[in-house]
C-alpha cells in the first residue's frame, strides 16, 4: 500500500473526538493529565514550603508551612510544576506524604466529612464510636433505628463521663461481663472498609461519598476504623487494630453488641491501596494466627467442591454417598459462622489498587509507573521503609506483604475482586496474585481501567465517567456476594 493510504488506515486508531472538543487526545487520556498536574501542583508547593520552612522548629504546626505553600503554587501555576515535583518525590518523599496527604487526616476535615455527608447526600447515621479502643467511622445511608439507639447511648455515656457526675451509667465495663443473649439482637450486614493514605493518612474524607452509595445498594452498615499511622505507629500496629476490631465484630462481644446495637451477619472487607494491603493482612493473619482453623476451611471447601461436581445435571446423588455422610460437616461451614465466640473469614474481598507487595522488588509496571499522577515508584519505597521500620522483620512476611502468602492459606480465601489502573505502578502485584488466587481455586475476577490514577475510587464524586462506572459494578458485584451468603 502507500504511504497515503497507510496513513488513512491509522487515522481510523486515533480516538473520535466530538465536535466540541479542540484537544488531540481522549478525553479520558485529558481528565488523567489534569489530575497529574493537580498532584505536581501539589507535591512541588508542598516539597517547597517544606523546604523553606525546614529551619523552623515546629514548622509542621506552623502558620508558614501553608502560606509558603499558597505561594509556591502561584508560581508553579506559572512555570509549570512537573520539574520539581519529580524532585521533591524523590528528596523530600517522607515529608512530602505526611503535609501533602495529611490535610486529608485533620480531624477538623474529618468532621467536616461527617457533617457533609448528612446535608449532600442525605446520611441517616454518620457518627464516630471506638469500637475496641479504635475509633470507627460508621455510616449508613438507610435509617438503622437498633445503631441509633446505640450511638445516642454512647453519646450520653462519654458526656457523663466528661462531666464526671457520679451517675448511674446505662453500661459499663462490669455490664459487658454479663451474659448477653445474642439472639435478642437483630442481624446486619456490615461492610468493613479500610481506607487509604500510605500509611501516614486516612482519606476516609474522601471516601465518605461512595461509601455511603455502596451502603444504600446493599442496605449494610460501613464501618470504617481509623487505625494508627505513620511516623509514631509502625508495623504491626495498624494491622493488629484493625484485627482487632474485625474480630469484635464477627464474634459478637457483649460491648461490640451493646454499642452497636446489631450482631454482624455478612461481612465484606474493601480497602484501597495501602488499606488494600491491611484488607488482604487481615485475611492471612486471621490464618496465621490461629484465629481462623485452616484445616476446617480447606476441608469445608473440599466438600463443597465436591459436592458441586455430584450434584451436576448429569450425576445423581445417591444417599449413601460420601458426601451425603459429610452433610453434617459441610453445613457447619466455619467461614460462615455467626455464632458467638467463633471468628471467620469475610464472605468477599474487594480491593482497588492494593499495595500488595511492599518489597522493592522491580516489575515493568513499577518501572513504567514511575511518574504516576498519585503514587510515582519512588514513593513506595519510602512508604515501605517507614512501615516496615524493624530490620528484622522481612517485607517478604505474609502479613507485611500478602503478595508472599503461602497456597495454603490462599485458597480458603474469599470470593475477590480486584481493581486496578493501567497506569499503577502495583498493577503487576495485583496481576500475579489474583493468577494465585484462581490457581488455588478461588472465585477471583481482575478489573483494570484505563486513564485513571493510583487509587480512583473516589474520583467517582469527582464526576470522572469511568469511576463512576467502576462503582456501579462494585455495588453490583456486592449485592451478588451478600445475596450468595444468606
Amino acid at each position: 500500500k502507500s504511504s497515503d493510504e497507510q496513513c488513512k488506515n491509522l487515522l481510523h486508531f486515533i480516538p473520535f473526538q466530538k465536535s466540541s472538543s479542540s484537544i488531540w487526545e481522549s478525553q479520558g487520556a485529558f481528565r488523567y493529565s489534569l489530575v497529574k498536574w493537580t498532584m505536581d501542583m501539589l507535591y512541588a508547593s508542598v516539597g517547597t514550603a517544606i523546604k523553606v520552612t525546614k529551619s523552623h522548629k515546629q514548622r509542621q504546626n506552623s502558620i508558614m508551612l501553608p502560606i509558603t505553600a499558597a505561594a509556591a503554587a502561584s508560581y508553579y501555576a506559572l512555570v509549570g510544576p512537573s520539574k520539581r515535583s519529580a524532585e521533591f518525590v524523590s528528596s523530600e518523599a517522607n515529608d512530602l506524604i505526611r503535609n501533602a496527604w495529611g490535610v486529608v487526616s485533620l480531624p477538623a476535615i474529618k468532621t467536616l466529612s461527617l457533617q457533609a455527608s448528612r446535608l449532600l447526600k442525605g446520611a441517616a447515621i454518620a457518627e464516630r464510636i471506638k469500637i475496641c479502643g479504635v475509633s470507627c467511622f460508621i455510616l449508613s445511608k438507610n435509617p438503622c433505628p437498633v445503631l441509633a439507639t446505640a450511638i445516642k447511648r454512647y453519646r450520653r455515656q462519654q458526656q457523663r463521663k466528661l462531666s464526671r457526675l457520679s451517675t448511674i451509667l446505662e453500661y459499663d465495663e462490669s455490664s459487658s461481663q454479663r451474659a448477653v443473649n445474642i439472639n435478642d439482637y437483630p442481624k446486619k450486614d456490615v461492610i468493613f472498609h479500610l481506607t487509604g493514605g500510605g500509611f501516614f493518612a486516612h482519606t476516609i474524607a474522601g471516601d465518605v461519598p461512595y461509601l455511603l452509595d455502596w451502603s444504600s445498594a446493599t442496605e449494610a452498615v460501613v464501618i470504617c476504623p481509623e487505625y494508627a499511622l505513620l511516623p509514631e505507629h509502625t508495623f504491626p500496629i495498624a494491622i493488629e487494630e484493625i484485627t482487632r476490631v474485625y474480630t469484635a465484630l464477627v464474634t459478637g462481644s457483649s460491648t461490640t453488641l451493646l454499642g452497636l446495637g446489631f450482631r454482624v451477619d455478612r461481612i465484606i472487607v474493601t480497602g484501597e491501596s495501602t488499606g488494600g494491603n491491611l484488607a488482604a493482612s487481615l485475611c492471612v493473619k486471621l490464618c496465621i494466627d490461629g484465629l481462623v482453623n485452616v484445616e476446617e476451611l480447606t476441608n469445608v471447601k473440599r466438600l463443597r467442591q465436591a459436592r458441586d461436581e455430584t450434584l451436576s445435571p448429569s450425576t445423581s446423588l445417591s444417599p449413601s454417598s460420601s458426601i451425603c455422610d459429610s452433610e453434617d460437616n459441610f453445613d457447619d461451614d466455619p467461614s460462615q459462622g455467626n455464632a458467638r465466640g467463633m471468628n471467620r473469614l469475610p464472605d468477599a474481598l474487594m480491593l482497588c489498587c492494593p499495595a500488595l507487595n511492599l518489597s522493592l522488588e522491580l516489575s515493568p509496571s513499577r518501572v513504567l509507573g514511575t511518574r504516576e499522577a498519585v503514587l510515582p515508584s519512588s514513593l513506595i519505597s519510602t512508604i515501605s521503609d517507614a512501615y516496615v521500620h524493624n530490620l528484622q522483620i522481612s517485607k517478604r512476611d505474609p502479613i507485611v506483604s500478602p503478595y508472599y502468602a503461602p497456597d495454603e492459606i490462599l485458597r480458603i480465601f474469599p470470593p475477590t475482586l480486584l481493581y486496578a489502573s493501567s497506569e499503577d505502578p502495583l498493577l503487576d502485584d495485583s496481576v500475579h496474585f489474583n493468577a494465585r488466587l484462581r490457581s488455588n481455586g478461588v472465585d477471583s475476577d481482575l478489573r483494570a481501567a484505563q486513564n485513571l490514577p493510583h487509587a480512583y475510587w473516589g474520583l467517582g464524586t469527582a464526576g470522572f465517567p469511568e469511576a463512576r462506572k467502576v462503582q456501579r459494578e462494585c455495588e453490583k458485584w456486592m449485592v451478588k456476594q451478600l445475596k450468595e451468603h444468606p
